[in-house]
């Protein structure tokens, strides 16, 4: 079934890999070399250095991955054809999107390595960073499912309008903390939205040399959250 998954991905995974040398060429941190040797990984990655370029790769692998991958199937009527033999729905879809998350990763892993050794000549960020990528990739991997399942189209564009509303809400939290709505209402929209401030715990966490193993748990809760209502539905609605 890999093989088979693989061969249909061939032109997102060709996609994938020009969005990397994209990432690469528009990542300014990966073209500036210094005369002396940085000794501090936080001067290499801040503001928006490697770290967050190779979750954002991750995250977009992610989405672009698994864009309709449900909602196609129920849209073309292949849902019921493909499901006539003695496959069960949820074991092709966990299938697919374990997949997904494996090439996801891949790339991150691949860019974190070729990046730093085309820019600088050598491996200034640990492998820990990718633990950023990692937590992003799951939470918009569910998040996509989940639109896949619920809607018949339209499900990677809600995951990146998603994702930019987080960002621009985010902004919005931090440079004007006085808004029209209640410190209840602000916490109930943040804790509702995508956990991105989680994600950037875990990252600053990392800067200091450790694991900020709560908001890394509860990035990860939430990705897996919508995965699951994801998997409900695909085992118990009714489909065309």
């Amino acid at each position: 079934m890999i093989p088979i998954l693989l061969r249909q991905l061939r032109w997102r995974i060709a996609a994938l890999v020009l969005a990397g040398f994209v990432f690469y060429l528009g990542d300014p941190a990966l073209h500036e070399h210094p005369a002396e040797t940085p000794g501090d990984v936080a001067e290499l990655l801040e503001p928006f250095g490697i770290s967050f370029t190779i979750a954002n790769l991750a995250t977009v692998g992610m989405v672009a991955l698994l864009a309709g991958f449900i909602a196609a199937d129920r849209r073309r009527g292949y849902y019921r054809l493909a499901f006539s033999h003695p496959t069960r729905p949820l074991a092709f879809y966990g299938l697919r999107w374990v997949l997904s998350l494996a090439l996801a990763m891949l790339a991150g892993a691949f860019f974190w390595l070729f990046a730093q050794l085309a820019a600088w000549g050598g491996i200034r960020v640990g492998p820990s960073f990718l633990l950023q990528a990692l937590l992003l990739a799951v939470v918009y991997g569910g998040i996509t499912a989940f639109f896949s399942a619920l809607l018949p189209r339209g499900d990677a564009i809600l995951a990146v309008i998603l994702f930019f509303l987080t960002d621009f809400w985010l902004t919005l939290v931090a440079e004007s903390p006085v808004l029209p709505f209640t410190p209840g209402v602000r916490a109930a929209i943040s804790f509702v939205l995508p956990p991105h401030s989680a994600v950037s715990d875990v990252y600053n966490a990392l800067l200091s040399g450790g694991v900020a193993w709560g908001a890394a748990a509860y990035a990860l809760g939430y990705g897996l959250f919508w995965l699951v209502l994801a998997g409900l539905l695909v085992k118990y609605r009714e489909w065309p």
